[in-house]
């Protein structure tokens, strides 16, 4: 009888498997051929029963997983980690994105402002802004400052997300004592992806990491534009407006556009709100074109 183990993949490099079996051995695997046809491809975080064949090991057969994120695809996530710094100078339209990445797969969120130690403005903004959705925290990749905590109170696996050169990788060496490869800012302000591929990293005995290529193009999935207002919190709280299926764009008596005029709802995000609507809107008029 063939001897069995089950694991989870924490690396995939062109066809090939490292999975962290139960006995807690890393093993070099491949998958059977069914697995990679259709929808059964296997991603980091995809829990899998290992089967022992003439001393080597194979993945036959994928378990059920409570979710999926794309563009990278990673599976089984309990928390979203979106890393901003202050160079290079944060994106929030893409923040905003994994905020409502996070709110469709109903996978909680944290905010890691990092490089504290030069400036505090985008942890202070992201307290104001995103404090009463996501729990924001204040860390220095280079000097260690607030990552304790950070190991201390993220639990389960932990996607990391962002832009390129905001310190993912450092912050994973923190955490890990890793020496992971650090890629210097470019002249031009962009990161240099550090990351080539997805990798799952056990920090202690409730924390895995997933370290993540950069996020260079970022689309929310399965959203209508005109249910995005939905899968905002600090949108939903702040009442019913008059019309139904309002859009808070140009209907009239809106609680939110209210709300952005008496600065009770950032204007800032409220525009990235109107961009994100008609992204989704254009794409939704190319589908029926």
């Amino acid at each position: 009888m063939a001897k069995t183990l089950d694991g989870v993949i924490v690396k995939s490099v062109g066809g090939v498997f490292r999975v962290k079996a139960n006995n807690g051995k890393t093993l070099r695997c491949f998958s059977r051929g069914i697995l990679k046809r259709g929808d059964d491809k296997l991603y980091v975080g995809d829990n899998v029963l290992l089967k022992e064949e003439k001393g080597t090991y194979y993945i036959a057969d994928v378990y059920p997983r409570r979710n999926l994120l794309i563009r990278p695809y990673v599976a089984n996530v309990d928390a979203i980690a979106i890393v901003v710094a202050n160079l290079p100078k944060c994106d929030w339209v893409m923040v905003d994105k994994l905020m409502l990445s996070g709110e469709v797969h109903g996978i909680p969120v944290v905010i890691i402002c990092n490089k504290s130690d030069l400036d505090t403005s985008n942890y202070e903004y992201a307290c104001r802004v995103y404090g009463s959705m996501a729990t924001v925290y204040s860390v220095s990749a280079e000097t260690g400052e607030g990552v304790d905590r950070l190991a201390q109170e993220l639990k389960g696996t932990v996607c990391l997300a962002g832009q390129s050169a905001v310190g993912k990788s450092s912050l994973l060496n923190r955490l890990t004592d890793l020496n992971q490869e650090t890629g210097e800012l470019s002249k031009i302000d962009r990161g240099r992806n550090t990351t080539r591929h997805i990798e799952l990293f056990e920090v202690n005995d409730h924390l895995k990491v997933m370290d993540t290529c950069g996020f260079s193009l970022l689309e929310p999935e399965d959203v209508e534009d005109r249910e995005l207002s939905l899968y905002y919190p600090d949108m939903v709280a702040l009442g019913r407006c008059k019309y139904t299926l309002c859009t808070h764009t140009s209907e009239p008596d809106c609680v939110v556009k209210q709300a952005v005029e008496d600065g009770k709802l950032d204007r800032g995000r409220y525009e990235r709100y109107l961009e994100i609507a008609n992204e989704l809107k254009e794409r939704r008029n190319k589908e029926y074109d």
